[in-house]
């Protein structure tokens, strides 16, 4: 969301609120009108939530910051050259700060089971691009992670669960100063679920609203597969979704968004199980071919070419191992083009060992725009998942330490297909990654951490798209002829 200041005839100075913060832009001294171009002006601040990282009473949770500063061409600077990023508590004393664009820093989380929300800032030349992540080491043999988010008013979450064993939770953070009024919305196979509970609640001012979500749910609802619906009535807030589902695992589930068509990059290669949740929100049933960038061409999974969503609820699909040792992304697209039906849907992927299994969570996500940013990377356990749709592309990947020159590669992704790329730092310890277009048609990307656990494949991924390090602005120019009477 865009929104800008009235300009005054003798100054003209926007302030444009966009969904990573604020960007502040600064035009030529003196009158100023808008010609019809635009100019990419970079992002002057950003500001991010990461939810409280529920990791027990003797998990541990590490935050990666990313500060990779503008991208190398291309986007005016639009402010100063100085800057500085810092994450902490909604009140209280910085926990990691990193001035240093081009670099990265970690933290960890206080101890115990309650472990507060965080926030991150970016200001001046550490706003665009500005990444953090939070990586989890929980009970019972889990990875959970998440990209901290940026507060909004509207959220959707595919594959959350209710039944017996679960413990599914929704965490409403609110680092703004004046409180917010919220509403859920809860779908299932058999439709709209019972949810009193689940209306006009209040998020106060610099605080988080835990709820388990069998608590939000109707008498004798037992429901395996849900979509969630998180609408902001007044303030905003960053939502966030943990699904925990016992001895299966437990990860957190990205959000996505409505739209005709859905691009689900990050299926591991060696999944033991995935399944597809998909609902159509609306007055219209929604009929979706499915297809697999694979790491040869598109795939057509045999017995799953297509799914039909009723109006208004859930379908299911357990789609087994379908990758069989190639990681992919999912598309799904309208069976007829003339006529798509907005849908959200999200993956649950299972990856089993000799003592156990973990999950991880996908979702429907856009391509990566000018430059994708993804932090909380090691040489051991982090691989990236690229996956191009109907066009050949190359992109170019970076590696950020902290501080000094990034280790950079150019990697080429053809037509359908998906690309795997063990991911290197460039001094051996945490690092992010920023993934920029070269040539061709839009890319998807994921990163997988994995680590075994005692022969339990622990593993969390996050999807990753643009990270917002720069926006359009009309462009202005001086014209003395405004003053003339």
């Amino acid at each position: 969301m865009i929104s800008r200041t009235t300009q005054s005839l003798l100054g003209a100075v926007g302030v444009l609120v966009i969904a990573v913060g604020i960007a502040e832009v600064h035009p030529p001294t003196g009158q100023a009108v808008a010609t019809g171009a635009t100019v990419l002006t970079a992002v002057q601040h950003t500001r991010l939530v990461c939810p409280p990282p529920l990791q027990g009473a003797d998990g541990s949770t590490v935050y990666s910051l990313a500060v990779p500063g503008l991208p190398a061409a291309g986007a005016t600077a639009g402010g100063s050259g100085t800057g500085a990023a810092a994450l902490g508590p909604l009140s209280g004393a910085a926990l990691a700060q990193q001035s240093q664009t081009g670099g990265s820093t970690t933290a960890k989380a206080a101890a115990g089971d309650k472990a507060p929300a965080l926030t991150g800032t970016g200001d001046g030349a550490a706003a665009p691009g500005f990444t953090v992540q939070q990586t989890t080491s929980g009970p019972g043999r889990t990875l959970s992670g998440t990209g901290c988010t940026t507060p909004g008013t509207d959220f959707w979450f595919a594959g959350a669960d209710s039944a017996k064993g679960s413990n599914d939770y929704v965490e409403l953070t609110n680092a703004e100063s004046s409180g917010a009024d919220v509403d859920i919305q809860i779908l299932g196979p058999g439709g709209d679920v019972e949810n009193t509970s689940a209306s006009n609640l209040n998020v106060p001012a610099g605080g988080t609203t835990s709820l388990l979500l069998s608590t939000l749910l109707g008498p004798g609802s037992d429901n395996t597969s849900l979509a969630v619906h998180v609408v902001v009535r007044s303030g905003r807030v960053a939502a966030a979704l943990h699904a925990d589902s016992g001895s299966k695992g437990a990860d957190w589930i990205p959000a996505t968004t409505l739209a005709g068509t859905q691009v689900i990059p990050g299926l591991p290669g060696d999944l033991s199980d995935a399944v597809l949740v998909v609902a159509a929100p609306g007055t219209a049933d929604a009929d979706l071919k499915v297809q697999l960038a694979s790491q040869n061409s598109w795939i057509t999974p045999a017995g799953h070419e297509t799914v039909h969503v009723k109006a208004g609820m859930v379908t299911v699909v357990d789609l087994g191992n379908l990758t069989r040792g190639q990681p992919a992304a999912l598309r799904l697209t309208p069976s007829d083009p003339t006529q798509p039906t907005p849908v959200v849907a999200g993956i649950e992927v299972v990856r089993s060992g000799r003592n156990g299994t973990d999950t991880g969570y996908l979702a429907g996500i856009g391509p990566i725009g000018r430059r994708a940013t993804v932090a909380g990377n090691s040489n051991a356990d982090s691989t990236l998942l690229l996956s191009a749709t109907d066009t050949a592309a190359t992109v170019k990947v970076s590696a950020i330490g902290n501080g000094g020159t990034p280790a950079s590669q150019n990697v080429q992704i053809q037509a359908g297909t998906t690309v795997s790329v063990a991911l290197k730092g460039p001094d051996g310890g945490t690092f992010a990654v920023t993934v920029e277009p070269v040539s061709g048609g839009p890319v998807y990307a994921a990163r997988m951490i994995g680590r075994d656990d005692g022969s339990v494949p622990t593993f969390t991924e996050q999807q990753f798209g643009d990270d917002h390090s720069t926006v359009q602005i009309p462009h202005t120019v001086q014209n003395d002829s405004i003053l003339m009477p």
